[in-house]
């Protein structure tokens, strides 16, 4: 059993590893299947993982799934990032995040005129 249970943690980690590569591509519908389905079993409260919530984030707001991305990026915002590496990657999560706020203010109508 422990054998077994070995091959799927590997298995799991080489998904990972491949949504990863996915964003780095631009692959990022690709990106979106692999890691969206690992968010509940390797990002817990208890246990977070930055990287993964960016990534995931990514692949989200480069897909258009706007809703899933606002939610995974309120999920990563609760927590700090514990290297530079993941420092850089919240960094990129939090520029398409305003680009995104800024792209909605552009498309709103002109309140003041009403």
């Amino acid at each position: 059993m422990p054998e077994e249970q070995s091959k799927a943690i590997r298995k799991m980690a080489d998904r990972i590893v491949k949504g990863y590569e996915a964003v780095h591509q631009k692959q990022y519908q690709e990106a979106k299947e692999l890691l969206e389905p690992l968010l509940p079993l390797f990002h817990q409260e208890e246990k977070p993982n930055v990287t993964l919530l960016a990534y995931v984030s990514i692949s989200q707001i480069a897909t258009k799934d706007i809703d899933s991305f606002l939610q995974t990026y309120e999920e990563l915002k609760k927590y700090d990032p514990e290297s530079a590496k993941e420092a850089a990657l919240v960094k990129r999560v939090d520029e398409m995040f305003e680009e995104l706020m800024g792209a909605v203010e552009a498309d709103a109508p002109n309140k003041k005129d009403e």
